[in-house]
C-alpha cells in the first residue's frame, strides 16, 4: 500500500474571488514530469494530460495565444481573474498498482474503504466557500458527491453551499478550445452574468 499526500495549499487570489474551482486532489503522476521529481514546484493541474490551463486561457482570454505557463504565471492568471482553487482530499492510501493512476476512480475506492483524509481549511476559506460560487472540474456523479459531502462535513461547511456548485466536463484529454466553448455555454446557462 502507498500513502499519497496532496500538500498543495488552497490558492486564494489577492482580491475577493469571483468563484472557486473545486478539484479532488493532485494525483501522484501530476507531481512528476516524465516520472521524475520536477525541478520547479508543482501546482494545480500539473499533469500534461490535463488541459485545465489551456481551457482557462481560452475561456478568459479568447483570441489570445495560449501558452505554457510557469507556476508564477498560473498564480498571476488566477489573481487577474480572481479565481480560488480548493482541492478536497489531503491523503489516500492505495494499492501499489494504483499509485500512479490519475483517475478519480482511485479516490472513490479509497473512500469506500475508509482510506482517505480530507483537507482541513481555515475559517477564512470556509467563509469563502459558503459565499462564493463553485465550479467543479468533473461531471456530477456519486463518487464526487461523496467526496464533496466528506469534505464539507469534515470542515463544518454549511450544507446550503452545495447548491452553489456546478459540475463541468473534465479538462483531461480534451481539445482545450472546444472544451472552453462547452464550459462557456454551460456557465452562461446557470450564471448569465459570468462573462
Amino acid at each position: 500500500m502507498v500513502v499519497s499526500t496532496d500538500n498543495t495549499p488552497s490558492f486564494i487570489p489577492d482580491r475577493k474571488p469571483r468563484f472557486v474551482i473545486l478539484g479532488t486532489m493532485v494525483a501522484i503522476c501530476a507531481r512528476t514530469l516524465d516520472g521524475k521529481e520536477p525541478s520547479e514546484p508543482t501546482f494545480y493541474y500539473h499533469n500534461n494530460r490535463n488541459h485545465f490551463w489551456r481551457v482557462m486561457q481560452h475561456l478568459f482570454e479568447p483570441g489570445e495565444e495560449v501558452k505554457k505557463m510557469t507556476v508564477e504565471e498560473k498564480k498571476s492568471f488566477l489573481n487577474c481573474h480572481r479565481v480560488m482553487i480548493q482541492n478536497l482530499v489531503q491523503e489516500i492510501i492505495v494499492p501499489n498498482s494504483e499509485a500512479m493512476d490519475p483517475s478519480d476512480t482511485v479516490l472513490f475506492k479509497a473512500y469506500k474503504k475508509n482510506r482517505i483524509k480530507f483537507k482541513k481549511i481555515s475559517a477564512q476559506n470556509k467563509k469563502l466557500l459558503e459565499k462564493t460560487p463553485m465550479l467543479f472540474t468533473c461531471r456530477h456523479k456519486k463518487g464526487i458527491s461523496q467526496l464533496v459531502d466528506g469534505f464539507f462535513e469534515s470542515n463544518g461547511i454549511a450544507e446550503r453551499a452545495k447548491e452553489n456548485i456546478w459540475y463541468l466536463p473534465t479538462p483531461t484529454r480534451c481539445n482545450p478550445k472546444d472544451r472552453s466553448e462547452i464550459w462557456r455555454q454551460e456557465i452562461s446557462q446557470f450564471w448569465p452574468n459570468f462573462f
